[in-house]
C-alpha cells in the first residue's frame, strides 16, 4: 500500500519553506532560498522539536539569524500634504 506525504508550501521573508508531513512522526521541513542565493537545506530538527509546527518555528528562526531584524512596520496615518506646508 501507498503512503501518503502531504507537501505544503509556506513564503516568509523571501523565502519558500517546503513542509513535508509523511505521518507517524516522520515529517520535513526545507528551506529554499529567494533565487540565486544558496541551495535548498533540510532543517535539522532540535532534540525538542519533534513536531512539524517546531520544525517550521525553528525554520522561521534560521531565517531571521541569516536575514537580521525586521525592518520596522510603517505607520498609518501621520501627516497629510496640507500638514507639511
Amino acid at each position: 500500500m501507498a503512503r501518503l506525504t502531504a507537501v505544503s508550501f509556506r513564503s516568509y521573508r523571501g523565502h519558500q519553506i517546503e513542509l513535508r508531513d509523511a505521518g507517524r512522526g516522520q515529517c520535513a521541513v526545507i528551506i529554499h532560498p529567494p533565487g540565486g542565493r544558496g541551495s535548498p537545506h533540510q532543517v535539522t530538527p532540535e532534540p525538542e522539536a519533534t513536531t512539524l509546527v517546531a520544525q517550521f518555528n525553528q525554520a522561521k528562526a534560521l531565517i531571521d539569524a541569516v536575514m537580521g531584524p525586521r525592518p520596522p512596520v510603517m505607520q498609518r496615518g501621520g501627516y497629510s500634504r496640507r500638514d507639511m506646508a
